[in-house]
């Protein structure tokens, strides 16, 4: 076989590699919010989420080590999405 076969073969199974690994990934765990009024749309301050669940409820993995909640990509809206709209 010529190099450009090779290549091509090389390719296509690092691509069917990566979609079966993909394909293996176990669902998602993570609790989905209501579709409602108070989680509906996406919030960029996590403050009106501390009025349902304040810092002192919330698992330990959930807030930092001075027990505020964590902001930027590590807020709610990262990891608990909002349930499907059916």
């Amino acid at each position: 076989m010529d190099k450009k076969r090779w290549q091509s073969l090389i390719f296509v199974v690092v691509c069917v590699g990566i979609l079966a690994f993909f394909l293996m990934a176990p669902e998602s765990t993570t609790p989905r919010m209501p579709r409602d009024g108070d989680h509906g749309g996406r919030r960029k301050d996590p403050t009106p989420c501390l009025s349902c669940h304040p810092p002192g409820v919330l698992p330990e993995d959930h807030t930092l080590e001075d027990g505020s909640v964590p902001t930027g990509k590590f807020k709610c809206y990262f990891c608990h999405k909002l349930e499907d709209a059916s």
